[in-house]
């Protein structure tokens, strides 16, 4: 029986494993990113879950004591950044519409002429509701609101009395001026007609003209009044403005310890945030005054910080202590 032997060309069997070779390289690392990028997206999938149970958790923490339905915080919404760590943007209560608190900013009042002190000074708004908070049991970490009542409540009843008398002073100094300008215009008048008025009529203009200064005497009293209470206005703003100061710094410093509570609390929650990453929360308009407006407070914590303080090896103050903190 004959038997046959092909034999390939040494060059062209080389040639034609290494394109096998290749083609299988090739299929293998497909295979492999594809696997990978499952992997990828399922841990992202975790890390989403993850970031919403803690947005509710975190609302549920800053809930007010009294009132069971309301929170110091509006709203909030979180994202991750891989290589950077999970970001929280929070807005405060105060923003919301039915959230209204006492440092709330609103349109300031319009000027009143010749009466700058009070046209610089911004209008304060109402406070609707007093929110009593004791967010921990460690005594550098207390804001109880119920000790601040009373003041809180001069201060609301002071507020609707400046934005009530602001309206009536402008109405009060829109009256004089216009009477003023009507009692000129006819003294004008007066003066004109005795300058060609026969004798006989001139005392009747005479007499006129002096019902018409006495007018204008009872009306320059009149504007001094005015003046006291502006002044008297101006003055009680400027202390509700420290005490709007005070009442902000005392909201913001108890969402600050709420948030700080809360990772001290459920921060392993956040499993797949590496912990060589970062938490950070972006508290809206927590910080300075600028312009019209407050700048956001920015607070960074360290994975492993807060790693440590779930395991009782960092307390919640020294958290606090440790993160960075800056305003933007």
């Amino acid at each position: 029986m004959k038997t046959s032997t092909i034999v390939f060309p040494a060059s062209k069997f080389r040639s034609n494993v290494a394109n096998l070779t290749v083609k299988i390289a090739a299929i293998s690392t497909a295979l492999f990113i594809a696997f990978g990028a499952h992997s990828t997206e399922k841990n992202y999938d975790n890390l989403h879950k993850q970031l919403t149970i803690m947005n509710d958790i975190i609302l549920s923490s800053a809930k007010s004591t009294k009132h069971a339905n309301q929170s110091l915080i509006r709203s909030i919404e979180s994202v991750y950044l891989r290589g950077q760590g999970a970001i929280f943007t929070i807005k405060s209560a105060h923003g919301g519409s039915s959230h209204r608190q006492f440092f709330q900013t609103v349109r300031p009042l319009d000027p009143i002429a010749a009466l700058d002190p009070l046209a610089e000074l911004d209008a304060l708004a109402p406070l609707s509701e007093v929110e009593r908070v004791i967010i921990s049991n460690e005594d550098d970490l207390v804001v109880d609101f119920e000790q601040h009542e009373n003041e809180i409540e001069r201060v609301i009843e002071v507020f609707e009395q400046q934005r009530e008398g602001a309206r009536e002073l402008r109405s009060e100094q829109r009256e004089i001026a216009y009477e003023i300008r009507d009692i000129d215009r006819q003294r004008k008048d007066i003066e004109y007609q005795l300058q060609h008025a026969e004798k006989k009529n001139k005392e009747e203009l005479k007499a006129e003209l002096k019902e018409l200064e006495l007018e204008r005497v009872s009306l320059n009293k009149n504007k001094i009044k005015l003046e006291q209470k502006v002044t008297k206005l101006n003055k009680q703003r400027e202390t509700q403005k420290i005490a709007q100061s005070k009442a902000r710094k005392q909201h913001f410093l108890a969402v600050n310890n709420a948030l700080v509570e809360t990772l001290c609390l459920y921060g392993k929650g956040l499993r797949d945030v590496p912990k060589e990453e970062y938490v950070s929360f972006i508290i809206k308009g927590a910080g300075k005054q600028q312009g019209r407006g407050f700048k956001d407070r920015i607070l960074v914590f360290n994975k492993k910080d807060i790693n440590d303080c779930a395991n009782s090896k960092l307390t919640a103050k020294k958290l606090l202590a440790v993160a960075e903190q800056y305003q933007f």
